[in-house]
């Protein structure tokens, strides 16, 4: 699917993707996911997209679904166009994309000392429903996860 919106094209995730996608997440996270990870993510990619200015990805988002239920695994903007409401329109893409596959809810887990994604999240009345310790890998040692979810209507 392609779809253009102020000069903004949303494509579904694809094997053509995933160079570029590596490269906005080694800026974005400080333990990224390997490329290897982008590939198996490939195979249940179901509400996962790109989204493109200029042919260029800006941004990303890999959810799955399961069930009745979306888990966002992964959403990252690109640094040279983060605060500029790229991630929120990200958000309500996925949001679209999860009732159209009759999702009732989205999942996430985010780093505990992710200040700024947890606002992020709590503006979009996501709601902290528990915790994974220990859940993120660090270069030493790991990091909490919150579980967020919001509930779709």
């Amino acid at each position: 699917m392609t779809h253009l919106v102020n000069n903004l094209v949303i494509e579904n995730l694809s094997l053509d993707h995933i160079n570029e996608l590596y490269k906005i997440e080694e800026e974005s996270n400080p333990t990224p996911w390997k490329k290897e990870t982008f590939l198996q993510v490939l195979e249940n990619r179901t509400l996962s997209f790109v989204l493109k200015k200029n042919s260029t990805i800006i941004g990303f988002c890999i959810a799955s679904k399961l069930l009745d239920e979306c888990h966002l695994q992964n959403i990252s903007v690109e640094k040279a166009h983060r605060t500029k409401g790229i991630g929120t329109y990200i958000l309500e893409i996925l949001k679209e994309r999860a009732k159209l596959f009759s999702t009732k809810a989205i999942f996430l887990e985010v780093r505990e000392s992710n200040i700024s994604a947890i606002n992020f999240y709590k503006k979009h009345e996501f709601k902290e429903i528990g915790k994974r310790n220990n859940y993120y890998k660090l270069k030493i040692g790991r990091e909490d996860a919150l579980l967020m979810q919001l509930l779709l209507k």
